[in-house]
């Protein structure tokens, strides 16, 4: 790899850790959102949303907001309109994930500290 693409590579990876450990403040629904990955028109997040019981993740995908939510433990697709041919690019990237994306939800969900746990998911995406 030469030093130019070394360097474009460092910079994608500083904005990345960027997007994922900025900082998110409570809406006014009363939920804290945290970005687990962002790539290009996709985001992959969860809210720490207060009485919700199942772990799910929430996809933006191009100019949609919400455009689906996903369980964390089994894949299956909660409720959106994402269409249906990603499913399956969804639950490769949950099963490749579990681990850490449910440990990052169960910390939020108690309100705790969970910014390491994001950066560590990071590294691993």
């Amino acid at each position: 790899m030469s030093l130019d693409e070394e360097f474009k590579e460092l910079q994608r990876l500083f904005a990345q850790k960027d997007d994922i450990t900025q900082p998110r403040r409570p809406s006014k629904s009363d939920f804290m959102e945290i970005l687990l990955a962002k790539r290009k028109n996709m985001k992959i997040k969860i809210y720490q949303e207060k009485g919700h019981k199942l772990p799910h993740i929430h996809i933006d995908y191009g100019k949609q907001q919400h455009a689906a939510s996903y369980s964390i433990e089994s894949g299956e697709r909660l409720e959106g309109n994402l269409p249906k041919k990603y499913d399956s690019d969804v639950v490769s990237w949950l099963e490749r994930n579990r681990r850490h994306i449910i440990e990052i939800w169960h910390t939020l969900q108690a309100g705790n500290s969970h910014e390491a746990l994001v950066a560590e998911l990071a590294g691993d995406v």
